[in-house]
């Protein structure tokens, strides 16, 4: 099917199918639109939505991390102000092992008094390079997890950073056991203390309590206190937290280093992503950051305790792909559903306007085949029932002019009626235009009125008997009134500016010079532009030259010189613009006339010279 023939086809179908068509196009466009910005607005609302749940998801989960984690750190301060502690350690005597013994099952008690009711603790020792004491009841079973080489701990990182901030609690991020404390045949062994993170703080030699001073042997070896808990108990915490399938999680220290993440194999390891000293440094929040090559919504709140940043990342395809997937549907069933209705309607509306239309045709048709004894009904709305009843009168005067004239005259009266069935005199429909005007005035529809009288502003000035030149101010009358139709016609697409020297009025102009251009700015230039459009037109006088000019410029889509110079000659199909041209150049002279200026994508100028005299 060509271009012709698609421009064709809706003068093919009748009015009906016409108003259903285009009901139904401008329904769907504007269901379509709406749900095009009801799926985005939703989409983010959504996708804010997630982000805050999973922001206090995460920091729920940090609170309740720090709650258990704030117990264990108020208990280690209570045990290292512990009199009967500082009491056991002033005694102390390494090479009697009698006295080690001794102060084990003392230390011991006092570490039960602290720690054997945490739960979530898993191991608890107060370690030096000679021997390890622990709890009598410690808060977890298990074989082996007080297990601490002997020689080892001062060999240790946790050592050495518990030295550095000796009277401080430091939280020691996810290590391996085996690693830390060199124990090689370890390494492959299937341990459940794979991997810990502890509190470290170095036991003072000394505490005064106010009343009593206790002090151990000032090269007495200082012991440590290990407070241990296993990675599993953050995992413990998150899993089952996450609400979109595909996320995850993990915890990073200030310099980046994993103490806990959804894959064991990145414990312990230094996270490559670049953002992350950015959250570490602002604590607590929502950013999207790209992870290998996606956009991903990331949450992370920071340990007010340990001082380590939790972060759970979300996929937005993965986040949305539930959603996405059910808004699409009910979308694409509201639509189908949407139209099936609008279609119903506009059956129905426009059944109610061309009925009456259909009627009046047929009338119209009989009464040209010489039946004038046709009776319309009159329905509709107002226009139609006053066209109804103007066309009744008609039939009757014409009935009456043929029972009246001579036989002689009736072939020539028939002649005269079958012309005025086939078309309506222009004045009688310049006479109906007011009445419908009126009408609309009354019934406060302003718009429609502007609209008709402007119609019959152009229709008047149309039927005026023909001359080869008019006074322009009935000819700018006229342009004005075509412009005001069409910007009604294409409203929001385009605006018209006017700059019109009040003194070319004075003078005669050729009919309908100046309408060609500005109708093919409305067809052609603004036919693919939905807003923006902009139409100005100017004319003055050159006193110099005696020389008047009008000129016609749009910002439409312009065109090729090839089809420019076709346009001039009339090769596409255009008649007007070659034919005023052809006007001017005989009325005035050939070095009168117009020039056109086009360039693909850049408008149109049209201008026109006449001369003053």
């Amino acid at each position: 099917m060509n271009t012709k023939t698609l421009y064709s086809l809706p003068r093919r179908l009748g009015l009906k199918s016409q108003l259903v068509v285009t009901f139904i196009v401008l329904i769907s466009i504007s269901l379509l639109v709406f749900g095009l910005q009801y799926f985005d607005v939703s989409k983010r609302v959504v996708s804010d939505i997630v982000q805050r749940n999973v922001y206090e998801i995460v920091k729920k989960n940090n609170q309740i991390m720090d709650t258990k984690l704030a117990q264990a750190k108020d208990n280690i301060l209570s045990f290292l102000v512990d009199q009967e502690l500082y009491s056991a350690l002033s005694s102390m005597k390494p090479e009697d092992d009698y006295q080690i013994t001794l102060l084990d099952k003392k230390l011991s008690a006092v570490m039960d008094k602290y720690f054997s009711h945490l739960q979530d603790v898993y191991s608890v020792q107060l370690a030096t390079s000679y021997t390890t004491f622990r709890p009598t009841m410690p808060p977890n079973s298990g074989s082996g997890k007080n297990f601490i080489p002997e020689g080892t701990i001062q060999r240790t990182g946790m050592y050495q950073e518990a030295i550095r901030q000796a009277g401080r609690i430091v939280w020691i991020p996810t290590y391996n056991f085996s690693e830390m404390f060199d124990v090689p045949y370890m390494t492959d062994a299937n341990i459940e203390f794979r991997y810990l993170f502890s509190a470290v703080e170095l036991v003072n030699s000394s505490y005064f309590d106010g009343t009593s001073y206790f002090t151990s042997t000032p090269d007495i070896e200082k012991p440590v206190l290990l407070v241990n808990y296993k990675e599993d108990f953050f995992q413990t915490i998150f899993r089952g937290s996450l609400p979109v399938e595909g996320s995850f999680f993990f915890v990073v220290t200030k310099d980046g280093q994993y103490v806990s993440h959804q894959d064991p194999a990145n414990i312990g390891r230094k996270a490559a992503y670049p953002w992350i000293q950015e959250i570490t440094e602002q604590g607590s929040g929502t950013a999207k950051f790209d992870i290998d090559g996606q956009s991903a919504i990331v949450s992370f709140d920071t340990s007010r305790v340990t001082g380590w940043t939790s972060v759970v990342v979300i996929p937005p395809d993965r986040m949305l792909e539930e959603f996405l997937d059910t808004t699409k549907t009910n979308l694409a069933f509201s639509l189908l559903l949407l139209v099936i209705l609008s279609f119903l309607i506009s059956y129905v509306v426009t059944d109610r306007i061309t009925k009456p239309v259909r009627s009046l045709l047929k009338a119209i048709k009989k009464t040209g085949e010489g039946q004038f004894d046709i009776t319309v009904s009159e329905r509709g709305s107002m226009e139609l029932v006053v066209l109804s009843q103007k066309f009744k009168e008609m039939n009757a005067k014409i009935q009456k002019l043929i029972e009246e004239n001579y036989e002689s005259k009736i072939r020539e009266k028939e002649a005269e009626i079958t012309a005025l069935n086939l078309q309506l005199d222009p004045h009688f429909m310049y006479n109906t235009l007011n009445l419908i005007n009126l009408i609309s005035a009354e019934n406060g529809q302003e718009e429609i009125s502007e609209m008709i009288v402007s119609l019959s502003t152009m229709l008047k000035y149309t039927v005026k008997a023909q001359k080869d030149l008019v006074p322009f101010k009935d000819d700018w009358n006229y342009l004005q009134s075509y412009v005001f139709i069409m910007t009604k016609r294409f409203e929001g697409r385009f605006q018209v500016e006017y700059s019109m020297d009040p003194a070319l009025f004075a003078y005669g102009v050729p009919k309908f010079f100046l309408q060609p251009f500005v109708e093919n700015a409305f067809v052609h230039a603004f036919d693919s532009m939905k807003t923006g459009g902009s139409l100005h037109i100017s004319g003055w006088i050159d006193e110099g030259t005696r020389t008047r000019y009008f000129r016609i410029e749009d910002n439409g889509r312009g065109m090729e010189p090839e089809k420019l110079q076709q346009l001039l000659g009339g090769g596409t199909g255009s008649v007007g613009i070659p034919n005023v041209n052809a006007r001017i150049k005989i009325t005035y002279g050939e070095e009168y006339g117009l020039q056109m200026e086009s360039l693909p994508g850049q408008g149109t100028t049209v201008t026109l010279r006449l001369p003053l005299d």
